[in-house]
C-alpha cells in the first residue's frame, strides 16, 4: 500500500503477501476439525472435568495460532513503514520505540527485486536496497508492484548521480 505524503511515498507490506498465512489458517482449521472428530473433544468456557479442560485448552491453542496467522499482516503494517523521497529511502520501525534507518540515494550500491511464484501471480515481492557502507541495507518486504518501486528508485539514483556529475564538471 502507498499513501502520498508531503515528503515522499509511504510503502507498507501488502496483505496479499501473507497469502501463505491464510493457507496455513485453512490447514490449521482442517487439523482442528480432524482432532475434534478423532478425540471427540468437548469445548466449554467453564470445564467441569479434566477432559473438558484439556479440550478447551486445545481449542484455545488452535484459536490462538489461527488468530496470530491472520493478524500478522496487520502487526507488520503497524510496526514497519518505508518512505521513498526525492533524496533518500527511509525505514521506520517500532511501536513504542521508533527506529529510523535512512539511506541516501548517493550511497545506494544495489537495488534488487525478489518475487516468488505466488508473488509473480499476485504481483508482490521484496525489494532489497544495499548501501556502500556496512549495515546500510533496507529490505522492503511484501510490497505490491515491486518492479515499479525498483524502477522509481533506480531513476532517482540516476538523477541524483547525474546532478552530482554536473556539479563536479562545473567546478
Amino acid at each position: 500500500m502507498k499513501e502520498n505524503v508531503e515528503k515522499g511515498v509511504v510503502y507498507k507490506t501488502s496483505r496479499i503477501s501473507y497469502v501463505g498465512n491464510y493457507i496455513l489458517v485453512g490447514l490449521v482449521l482442517i487439523l482442528f476439525f480432524l482432532v475434534w472428530v478423532k478425540f471427540n473433544l468437548e469445548f466449554t468456557l467453564f470445564p467441569r472435568t479434566y477432559f473438558q479442560f484439556q479440550s478447551t485448552l486445545i481449542g484455545f491453542g488452535f484459536l490462538l495460532v489461527m488468530t496470530y496467522l491472520i493478524e500478522e499482516p496487520t502487526i507488520e503494517r503497524i510496526l514497519r513503514s518505508y518512505m521513498v523521497t526525492n533524496h533518500e529511502i527511509i525505514k521506520l520501525e517500532g511501536f513504542f520505540r521508533k527506529h529510523k534507518l535512512t539511506l541516501p540515494y548517493a550511497s545506494v550500491a544495489d537495488v534488487q527485486v525478489h518475487k516468488g511464484v505466488i508473488g509473480r501471480i499476485f504481483n508482490f515481492g521484496t525489494v532489497h536496497i544495499r548501501g556502500f557502507k556496512e549495515g546500510g541495507e533496507i529490505t522492503i518486504k511484501g510490497v505490491k508492484n515491486p518492479d515499479e518501486l525498483h524502477n522509481m528508485i533506480k531513476n532517482k539514483i540516476s538523477l541524483m548521480r547525474s546532478k552530482l556529475m554536473k556539479e563536479q564538471q562545473q567546478e
